[in-house]
Order: C-alpha cells, then sequence, then structure tokens
C-alpha cells in the first residue's frame, strides 16, 4: 500500500456570508464534505477533491480555497455552469445553534443558487488504488454511490448532517448506500426522519442495522455521543459534554471541525474503546470550538 489518502465526490460549494442586515460579508469555499478535505489536509494528510465547479470567480474562489490548504484539485472538472454557492445569513444578535440561516436561495434576488452537476467523475482513478482510501461524503446520490464503489480499499465516512440530503430516498436505497460506511456522524436534526426512513427507534439499533465501527451523534454545545463495540461485541455508549462553551460568531463549521478531526483519529486508532473517545473528543471539540469563534467554516 502506498498510505493513506482522504477523498471527497460531488459539487464545489462557495459559501457566501451575510450579515443580519444582507450585507456580504465574506465568501470562501464551503460545503461539509470539503470543508473536511480542507481542514484534513491542514493536519498534513493528502487530500483529494474530485468534483465540479462553475467556470465563473464564485469557481476560481472555491479551487483557489482548496489549494491554499494544498488539496490536490487536479480531479475537478470546470463546466460551464454557475458553481453551486450555499446563502449564509448570520443574525446580529446572540448565536446558538439553530440561528445561523443556510439557504439554497439568494436572500438578495431570491434566485436559487444550487443547480447540482449531472457530469461528476464516476470511477476512482487506477493510479491511486494502491492507497487506503478515506472517502468522506454528506451527499448520497447515485452518481456518489458508484464513485464510491469504484474504489477497492476504502473506509468510508459519512456525514449525515442535513435532511434534505437524504429525504427523497427510500429506505432500500438509503441501506444500499450507507451499508458501505464504517463511520457515520448524525445530529439532532436529522435523527426523526431518518429513524423513520430506515425503521428504526433508536441509535443503537441503526448501529446495529449498519454494522458500523463508531457512530457519532453531535448535539452541538451539549457535546456528544460515541457508540462502538467492546471486545465482546457489545454496543457501548459514551456520552461527552464539553468543560468549555464559548461564544460563536459563526456555528456554520463547527460539525465539520468536529467530523474532520475524528475521521483523522478514526483513520490511524488501532481500536475503538473509552481512551480513543475521551481523546478524540477532547481534540474534536477543541477544532470545533476554534471555528466557531471566527466568520465562515474554514480557518483563516
Amino acid at each position: 500500500m502506498s498510505g493513506k489518502i482522504f477523498v471527497s465526490h460531488g459539487d464545489l460549494i462557495l459559501d457566501k456570508i451575510y450579515d443580519g442586515d444582507l450585507n456580504l460579508i465574506k465568501q470562501d469555499g464551503g460545503g461539509c464534505n470539503w470543508n473536511d478535505l480542507y481542514n484534513l489536509s491542514l493536519m498534513g494528510e493528502k487530500c483529494y477533491a474530485f468534483g465540479s465547479c462553475g467556470n465563473d470567480e464564485e469557481g476560481k474562489i472555491t479551487i483557489s480555497s482548496l489549494q491554499r490548504a494544498n488539496v490536490d484539485t487536479s480531479y475537478i472538472e470546470i463546466e460551464d455552469k454557475p458553481t453551486d454557492v450555499m446563502n449564509i445569513i448570520i443574525p446580529n444578535s446572540k448565536l446558538n445553534d439553530n440561528t445561523v440561516i443556510h439557504s439554497w436561495y439568494s436572500p438578495i434576488t431570491n434566485k436559487l443558487t444550487m443547480t447540482f452537476s449531472e457530469n461528476l467523475i464516476n470511477k476512482f482513478p487506477d493510479e491511486l488504488q494502491e492507497n487506503e482510501v478515506y472517502i468522506i461524503l454528506d451527499k448520497f446520490l447515485p452518481i456518489n454511490l458508484e464513485f464510491m464503489k469504484s474504489i477497492k480499499n476504502k473506509k468510508v465516512c459519512l456525514d449525515v448532517g442535513h435532511i434534505r440530503f437524504f429525504e427523497h430516498f427510500t429506505r432500500q436505497y438509503l441501506l444500499s448506500f450507507f451499508k458501505f460506511a464504517n463511520y457515520i456522524q448524525l445530529n439532532d436534526s436529522v435523527l426523526s426522519l431518518l429513524f423513520e426512513r430506515l425503521d428504526v427507534q433508536n441509535e443503537g439499533e441503526l448501529f446495529e442495522l449498519l454494522d458500523l465501527d463508531l457512530l457519532v451523534l453531535t448535539k452541538g454545545k451539549k457535546g456528544a455521543i460515541f457508540f462502538f463495540r467492546d471486545a465482546n461485541g457489545s454496543i457501548i455508549s459514551i456520552f461527552k459534554k464539553p468543560e468549555i462553551v464559548v461564544n460563536a460568531s459563526d456555528t456554520s463549521g463547527a460539525g465539520d471541525a468536529f467530523f474532520s478531526t475524528t475521521v483523522r483519529e478514526f483513520a490511524y486508532s488501532k481500536k475503538i474503546d473509552k481512551a480513543f473517545v475521551d481523546n478524540t473528543f477532547v481534540l474534536a471539540n477543541t477544532a470545533s470550538r476554534d471555528i466557531i469563534s471566527q466568520i465562515g467554516s474554514r480557518k483563516n
């Protein structure tokens, strides 16, 4: 094997960040999976982006942002279409976990700014197949599934953070996708619909149904719950609560910082146990805390 690499697949996204008066205050690359690659690359990991963006100024910003963190962007396709834009509105008031607005529509023009490409690369390149590949996905389209299945030696890490990315799929399809997963991160906002769609009652049933190595439920400033199996095969859950809670400037990248840090610990740990959970939570929570103290979902 050549080594561990971290990859993701999908449309590149530009974050446009507005204040409560709809003044544009920042724009930078965004998208949960791309934020994860950005973070992992800053940690010193070799990361590859397999995606598409438009031949416009927004596309140039999204690519240059990844390049700023040394993510390999040579597999990104440039298309004759607008680059996808996520519109983020941060109100002029004290933030909590549900205050920041993320919209697929421009708050200035009310026009749709997310139009996913149908021309993504669908096969992992042969020249990278000898690596141990950690694939990070936050969307679950058939093209993502096709690409993921083409990777030989893989660990699949899914960030299931938004209802809109799975609400239209059947149970059968979601199971065909999610059963490839080794590690899944969820948050409170997706639980009820995901449980209903997969016909499970709780996180333990979900863990068992998908035969995961690790499941993490993030609960914002309240902490996180880690699910794993002990040496006897029993499902263990450990709740971790942060010792320090800071005032947030922008909560957009908190979950991504937590996820990418946990992915790295997962990739390099020989076993998942209480020591793993204790160490990973400290590192992941610290990374989240650093991100929410600034505007934008990527380290400046």
